[in-house]
């Protein structure tokens, strides 16, 4: 009775805490990782404001480094640690209201190409993993071959298998302008015969015009 009496306490606590309140506190080295992570023109911001809906929402960063938004758009955010955006985000916000309670979190802007069924440029969090990236874009087509995805990351290409991942591979997240490209699977009958037929139906042809 006693402990169902206290779960029925705790349950609506836990509720009304704000998420970084109940979300289990990350190890130094991963805080300082989270805190290092920084955004590119491109990328994107989303912002939840206590009470003030005009302010929340996904907002994208523009080409000299600030804020989309009509109202933050003094806010530069590129090139910096994540508690600088947020004391900058805190005074801006500021301005319309004197203790703005708020949250606010990266989205990072990647390229999933080639054989997968949705390429195109994703705005994704920064906890995703490679494999999740493809996912996003609608997985592989039948030709994809996910043991040997090309990664473009900071001018270095990387080729990851996703296929049978290792405990390294499997973990690695998103980067910021990262390219990821699903390389075709290649087919005897599609990739030589076919372009062979049509060469010799080709010569075939102009030999019996020149009879």
């Amino acid at each position: 009775m006693r402990r169902t009496l206290l779960l029925a306490l705790a349950l609506p606590l836990a509720a009304a805490l704000p998420p970084s309140a109940a979300a289990q506190t990350p190890s130094p080295a991963a805080a300082a990782q989270i805190d290092s992570a920084m955004l590119r023109p491109g990328d994107a911001v989303r912002i939840q404001v206590f009470r003030q809906p005009e302010f929340s929402g996904e907002f994208p960063i523009g080409p000299e480094g600030t804020i989309q938004h009509p109202l933050l758009a003094d806010v530069s955010v590129v090139g910096v640690t994540r508690s600088v955006v947020r004391e900058r985000l805190r005074a801006a916000l500021s301005r319309y209201e004197r203790d703005p309670s708020f949250v606010f979190a990266y989205l990072y802007r990647i390229a999933v190409g080639g054989e997968v069924r949705l390429p195109n440029l994703y705005t994704l969090a920064p906890e995703t993993t490679l494999g999740q990236a493809v996912a996003a874009a609608g997985g592989v087509t039948e030709f994809g071959r996910l043991d040997r995805v090309h990664l473009l990351r900071d001018g270095q290409e990387l080729v990851i298998n996703l296929q049978r991942p290792d405990g390294a591979t499997a973990g690695m997240k998103v980067h910021s302008g990262d390219e990821i490209r699903v390389p075709r699977r290649r087919n005897l009958l599609r990739d030589v015969l076919g372009p062979l037929g049509a060469i010799v139906g080709a010569v075939a042809a102009v030999a019996t015009l020149t009879r």
